[in-house]
Order: structure tokens, then sequence, then C-alpha cells
């Protein structure tokens, strides 16, 4: 699949399994829910991971994939944004030499970005992360913002925020 599944050509059988993935969300990382008031938070996912666990990596780029394309349309947006080992994901080129064994029918890692980009979440990255790994501003994915913790911090207690 060197192009990826686009959202919208999900099966419901698909659609469940993720949604079931999506539970296992506290055991592998957390999230936090928004006290914003008649669904007008944002989403963000946190990607803490990228070669270093391929799986939560995809995982956390496939939800946010299907969330920007089914639920995101309701909010105000869907960011993902990319920390640690994650923002390793945000050197072009790097995405494409991962794909995760249990999400290998959806393609590289690329690729699963790239629904989710093309769903309309938008992405951002850790600046000292970014600057750590000497990922240069050339060589960004494109539409890359950079944006702190204080990004992050910002969006506790108004967005939805995703850990994984």
């Amino acid at each position: 699949m060197s192009e990826g599944t686009p959202a919208s050509e999900y099966s419901r059988s698909d659609f469940l399994k993720l949604a079931g993935l999506s539970a296992l969300v506290p055991l592998l990382g957390g999230a936090t829910r928004a006290s914003a008031a008649e669904g007008t938070a944002e989403r963000l996912y946190v990607v803490t991971h990228g070669g270093d666990d391929v799986d939560r990596a995809a995982l956390a780029l496939l939800l946010a994939s299907v969330d920007a394309k089914k639920i995101g349309k309701e909010l105000p947006g869907v960011t993902i944004w990319f920390t640690l080992q994650g923002a390793k994901l945000c050197r072009k080129g790097e995405a494409g030499k991962l794909t995760s064994p249990i999400f290998k029918k959806f393609g590289t890692l690329s690729d699963i970005l790239a629904m989710s980009t093309r769903a309309g979440a938008k992405l951002a990255a850790c600046p000292f992360c970014l600057d750590a790994f000497d990922i240069a501003t050339s060589d960004y994915l494109d539409g890359l913002e950079r944006r702190g913790g204080d990004y992050v911090a910002g969006n506790v207690g108004k967005a939805d925020v995703i850990w994984l």
C-alpha cells in the first residue's frame, strides 16, 4: 500500500479495530479530557515514539487520521505534536523508512502521516527535540510548525490531549 488507505475507505471493521485499540490508550500513554464546553476543544495527539516503537507511532498517526476525518470536522482541528523520539519522524524521508508490523496494511508511517494531513491534521514539533536531532529547517515535513512545551501546556484543559 504505497499510497496508504484513505480514511474514507476504512471499513466498519477497520474503524472498530482502531476504536478498540484507542481503549488501550491508558495502557500505552494517557489522555486528558478538555473541560471546554459544547465540543469546541481541539484534539492534540502527542507522538513520543518513532523508530524505537513503530507500532505506537503508527497507532497515534492512525487515530489522528481517523479523528481528523470523522470527528475533526466538528472541532477546531486536530494537531499532531512530535516530541522525544517521535520528533525524528519530522525529517523528510524518515517516516517512509518505517512500517509497523501490526498496521502494515496502511503502508509506511509516511503513508499514514500523509493520510492524517490530507484529512486536515496540522503538524507541530518540539523545537528542542528538532534541534537535538539536528533536523534542519529545510528537512522539515511540509507544514511543520515549531511549537514548544508551552504550546502543549497551554492546551491542557482547553483541548483533548492524547499521549502516545
